[in-house]
């Protein structure tokens, strides 16, 4: 899939951008600071209906209005189809539309799908597991879009057991009722990232062998609150349950839910200790690339055509070398590529595309305008 164009009100800093693609590689060029990185967010909240970083709704409004706007018009390169895909935040409520009527989560979701690769992105292996749940979430997404209600139901679930936990006197048989909800959508969020990691590993060791040569080996697994045998949605509910009764009381004394995929991690055992103690600082970059070229190439085979690809300033992060393996293993895939940077000579990374498959703009404190070679900054 790749976006054709793209239509910005508000968002960010950028007052106004009206923007359209190369088929291939699209670079914004700028300082820090001027909004290159608002342009991908933008890009992202439309494909993940959430923010690339950690901010609320309102934090996305331009300072001084009252609503933005995002709209992008997307084009399947394997169906042909073209839909304009939107979302407006207005005093943070969000209106999503497809094809100029409104919608749904769930019918936006999957029309444009995006992978994001940011300089935060090296903290996944090295890290909190909640860095490593969040990449885990946002693939399995991409991947499989009907996961977002089931991730929801999980999240209102915990959230609501949380507040009847932080009273004095505890209800036990509302507890029961909370629990039973709980552990069902608990199982089910369980199930879903377990299948999936176990899709992915094989990929993300091969991936690292590769690119990390010579390399220590890598064990990728999923490492749940509730133990092994992730498979049987009764027998982990059963358990799920079993194990929330018998933190009850330490729950109710902390006010937290302290077992379920809420506190689950994505094991990355490298030569057999944690790769966020053991990696090198070169292995940790090899790693988190090995991650997200695995996401990419298994989302291409899920939905038969690669997904859109989010660079944001990597060189920034990965030495020449990593990057150059980073190009040099998305060639083949044919996809479209978004990429920011402070430093034009990048673009040379990029290797043989077309002309007419590759453009450059250049940013400026949220103005976006043509960019040419010469031009900085350098």
């Amino acid at each position: 899939m790749r976006i054709l164009a793209a239509h910005i009100l508000d968002f960010r800093n950028i007052t106004r951008a009206d923007v359209r693609f190369a088929p291939r590689v699209t670079a914004f060029i700028g300082a820090n600071g001027q909004g290159k990185t608002n342009f991908l967010e933008a890009m992202y909240a439309v494909a993940a209906l959430r923010p690339l970083r950690n901010a609320s709704r309102r934090d996305l409004v331009r300072a001084g209005a009252q609503r933005c706007e995002v709209k992008v018009e997307v084009e399947s390169q394997k169906t042909g189809l073209v839909h304009v895909l939107s979302l407006a935040l207005e005093r943070g409520v969000r209106t999503l539309m497809k094809d100029g009527k409104r919608c749904e989560a769930g019918e936006l979701l999957g029309h444009l799908v995006a992978v994001a690769f940011t300089p935060d992105d090296l903290e996944i292996s090295k890290g909190s597991p909640d860095m490593r749940r969040r990449f885990v979430d946002r693939a399995l997404l991409n991947a499989r879009p009907a996961y977002l209600e089931r991730a929801l139901r999980y999240s209102q679930a915990m959230k609501a057991r949380n507040k009847l936990l932080s009273r004095p006197t505890l209800d036990e048989a509302l507890i029961d009722a909370y629990d039973d909800a709980l552990a069902g959508v608990g199982a089910e969020v369980t199930i879903a990232r377990a299948r999936f990691v176990r899709e992915l590993a094989p990929r993300i060791e091969d991936l690292f062998r590769d690119i990390a040569s010579p390399a220590p080996p890598l064990s990728v697994r999923y490492a749940s609150t509730l133990g092994d045998d992730l498979d049987d949605v009764d027998l982990l509910r059963a358990r799920f349950l079993e194990r929330l009764a018998a933190k009850r009381a330490s729950d109710h004394r902390r006010g937290l839910t302290s077992v379920g995929p809420h506190l689950d991690d994505l094991e990355l055992i490298l030569d057999g200790a944690p790769a966020r103690v053991r990696a090198s600082q070169g292995q940790h970059r090899a790693l988190v690339l090995a991650l997200k070229l695995a996401e990419i190439a298994q989302l291409t085979d899920t939905l038969g055509e690669p997904p859109v690809l989010l660079l944001d300033d990597i060189s920034s992060e990965l030495d020449l070398s990593r990057s150059r393996q980073l190009f040099d293993a998305l060639r083949p895939l044919q996809g479209q590529v978004l990429l920011t940077t402070t430093d034009a000579r990048q673009l040379d990374l990029v290797g043989e595309v077309a002309e007419h498959d590759r453009t450059a703009l250049a940013v400026d404190q949220g103005v976006f305008s043509p960019w040419t070679r010469g031009q900085g900054p350098t």
